[in-house]
């Protein structure tokens, strides 16, 4: 049986030349992924950010607007942000620790360990790992990293270490192998995809590797084809459908959300209502967080049409994070990450791409954060009322484990077949 693939792939590349351009791992050829302009994103006071699920509510209301298909991978930026901040000095590391929403490295240290010990799963019914490690350039000697950095890694992300010769067929082979090996295969970038310039100082990798199904999975045969209203016009998909009885369903100021058990947690949607546009649901942290926690929840007949789809996306997030409050390590001259190595550097580029597909067996979803650091200077009625949940327009999605820790959250607004 087809089960669920989720893969987060966090790079961390320290370029040694702020004028060469970090390498870049795209989606598929055939599956060209457009840009987000972060000119657009919709402007709010940023709040005070009290751990990953309030960092997760912030990032999703920058990047997360109802108007296109999108997803998004919290966990991955998180993970990926909390690597940077190891190897961080002063207000560098004060503003990352900030956005973080911890007081310290002790404290990010325990909440990123706490992730990676308790999502970390394997039995019959989820597959959940990680693996993260770091490839440093081999200057003969001349390029230091600092002790506490390695250790930190070593110790809180279970990261291994290799030293490389970037630039070389050998090295990008070596590191796209490491990739697809710790992957299952899912992801197997190309040599070329992985050409790093030889001033590169190290990247560092994460992956997360998940593989589950639907707790009640949907069957193939009452899958039928329906019209979905996108924005752009009504659109014909493939709707999976199945009945729920004595279910839990929650009516909140505007919409309907319901939640899917997987077997490593749940994927929750929220359907706004008839003529409700997807867009004013959305806008703050504290609508995103309103969307999956409030509402008044009733026992009914559920029954649920969703549609399969499948899609690719990807967002450059430096000027996202930099809008919430993550200034200094984009700066040349005034990024401070001199507890990593021995030369001046900052964050030249963070990007995230992205894949998810649903199913009838499942949910299918991969995504990578790289991060470029260059050089520089109720009760139950007597008869339950019947429900129709169909997402047959715009929507909102959240992927949860079982602790709540939220893996991705996006919209589908045009939900492009799975099958093609």
């Amino acid at each position: 049986m087809k089960r669920i693939l989720c893969i987060l792939l966090n790079c961390l590349l320290l370029a040694a030349c702020a004028k060469t351009p970090a390498a870049v791992v795209t989606g598929p050829a055939e599956s060209p992924i457009p840009a987000i302009d972060p000119s657009t994103l919709p402007a709010f006071d940023v709040p005070a950010v009290n751990g990953y699920a309030d960092f997760s509510d912030v990032l999703a209301a920058k990047l997360i607007d109802g108007t296109q298909n999108r997803n998004l991978s919290p966990i991955s930026v998180y993970l990926a942000l909390a690597m940077v901040a190891e190897g961080a000095n002063g207000d560098t590391q004060a503003e990352l620790l900030n956005l973080l929403g911890c007081k310290d490295v002790t404290e990010l240290r325990g909440v990123c360990g706490a992730m990676l010990d308790k999502l970390t799963a394997n039995d019959e019914d989820a597959t959940l790992t990680f693996a993260n490690s770091l490839w440093m350039g081999d200057r003969d000697g001349t390029l230091n990293f600092r002790e506490p950095f390695l250790s930190a890694l070593a110790d809180t992300y279970r990261s291994e270490a290799n030293a490389v010769k970037f630039g070389t067929v050998e090295t990008s082979k070596q590191i796209s192998d490491w990739i697809a090996e710790h992957t299952n295969g899912k992801i197997t970038p190309s040599p070329d995809a992985m050409q790093f310039d030889p001033s590169t100082i190290a990247v560092l990798i994460n992956t997360i590797y998940l593989k589950t199904a639907w707790r009640d999975p949907f069957y193939a045969a009452v899958t039928k084809p329906g019209t979905f209203r996108a924005p752009d016009g009504d659109m014909t998909v493939d709707y999976m459908q199945q009945g729920f009885d004595n279910s839990y369903i929650v009516k909140g100021d505007g919409y309907l959300r319901y939640s899917l058990g997987t077997g490593v947690g749940s994927m929750t949607f929220v359907l706004p209502d008839e003529g409700v546009s997807l867009e004013s649901l959305l806008g703050s942290p504290e609508k995103i967080h309103a969307l999956f926690h409030d509402g008044k929840g009733i026992n009914a007949d559920v029954h649920v049409k969703l549609p399969k789809f499948k899609f690719f996306d990807k967002m450059e997030l430096n000027k996202v994070l930099a809008s919430l409050g993550l200034t200094l390590a984009f700066s040349e001259t005034q990024a401070d990450f001199s507890a990593m190595c021995d030369v001046p550097a900052y964050i030249s580029r963070v990007l995230q791409e992205s894949f998810i597909g649903v199913d009838e067996n499942g949910i299918e979803a991969a995504a990578y954060t790289m991060v470029a650091v260059a050089e520089g200077a109720a009760m139950e009625p007597e008869e339950l009322p019947k429900i129709d949940f169909h997402l047959e327009r715009p929507f909102l999605f959240e992927i949860k484990a079982s602790d709540g820790t939220v893996l991705f959250v996006g919209t589908v607004t045009a939900p492009t077949p799975a099958g093609e």
